[in-house]
């Protein structure tokens, strides 16, 4: 079977993506009164960066993202993606809060590491499973973005905060999400 993200080979590296294919977590919520099935998915932006012809390395591939929009591989993005399964299904304990965003359509994550030392971002869109997915799964969660914050940024722009356990019951529900502040 086909990754979900074909291999790439930069500098004569060949750089692996089994590890970004979707997968299905269980996220137990009492608020729908049932584990929830919760597929993930990630988009390129986790290994990639905007793309700039100027600072473009020379000879590298033009990788397009989901909207046709031209991106940069990104080396550090790469190596830190390798963590993300793990930091997703992480979530799933009833502890980690998540942040929604100011563009209110998506929810942020972030984390300290410490290479490149400082905060690592994740955004993430989560719904409720189409009709026809629903044999499947319950929810989907699709992990948009991921990067560290490099100096000279600001953090990003968040709203209040929700127990992820709960997200996932209340977007499985159709209640509103209303954040705390």
């Amino acid at each position: 079977m086909a990754n979900y993200f074909p291999d790439l080979v930069i500098s004569e590296v060949n750089y692996d993506f089994s590890h970004l294919d979707p997968f299905v977590m269980v996220v137990k919520s009492d608020m729908a009164r049932k584990e929830l099935k919760v597929h993930v998915r990630f988009t390129n932006h986790c290994f990639t960066k905007g793309y700039d012809a100027f600072s473009h390395p020379a000879g590298e591939p033009i990788i397009p993202d989901h909207s046709g929009n031209k991106r940069t591989f990104c080396s550090i993005r790469y190596r830190l993606s390798l963590s993300l399964p793990a930091i997703i299904s992480s979530l799933v304990n009833p502890q980690e809060k998540v942040f929604q965003t100011a563009a209110r359509r998506n929810w942020a994550y972030s984390i300290t590491i410490d290479d490149p030392a400082g905060p690592y971002h994740l955004f993430f869109e989560i719904r409720k499973a189409s009709r026809a997915e629903r044999h499947l799964q319950d929810l989907n969660v699709v992990v948009e973005s991921a990067y560290h914050e490099e100096k000279g940024y600001g953090p990003p722009d968040l709203l209040g905060r929700i127990g992820f356990v709960a997200l996932c019951g209340r977007v499985y529900e159709g209640k509103p999400l209303a954040t705390k502040r």
